[in-house]
């Protein structure tokens, strides 16, 4: 089962996801164990087929040098900051700040063969999926 994505743009010490918080602690089998901690959270989608484990995460504005990918203890990290880029004379009512989202995974991977890429604002990951992961056919043979 693949995790649930949680991107709320409330503060982490609201009621509702305080209430989430508690969901994770009773009920980690749920797949709640998708967390975000940020100021801003980055929409993001995680899938995976036979050979490998995606995620796409929304991140307008930033490059490269903005943004840290890790994979540990079976979660996918992105962790990055968004610079303020306030005008005088105007609001801006965009999300700026530190964020990290913590991507559980659904299988064992190899980060080292890991394809990412950041084009137009959204970060494309592919995670190869480690051999004793992957699915292996057994051929039956007759007696």
């Amino acid at each position: 089962m693949l995790p649930v994505l949680r991107n709320s743009l409330m503060p982490t010490h609201t009621p509702a996801n305080r209430l989430i918080s508690l969901f994770d602690r009773l009920f980690p089998e749920v797949g709640f164990d998708q967390t975000t901690t940020s100021s801003w959270d980055a929409p993001a989608a995680v899938w995976e087929d036979e050979n490998s484990v995606y995620a796409e995460a929304d991140l307008p504005g930033m490059t490269e040098k903005d943004v840290e990918l890790s994979v540990h203890d079976g979660y996918l990290f992105i962790r990055g900051e968004r610079k303020s880029e306030k005008k005088e004379g105007g609001y801006d009512s965009r999300w700026f700040g530190r964020f990290e989202q913590r991507i559980a995974l659904p299988t064992s991977v190899d980060p080292d063969a890991a394809d990412v890429k950041l084009i137009n604002g959204v970060l494309t990951v592919t995670l190869p999926k480690k051999a004793e992961a992957k699915p292996h056919r057994i051929t039956l043979k007759g007696g």
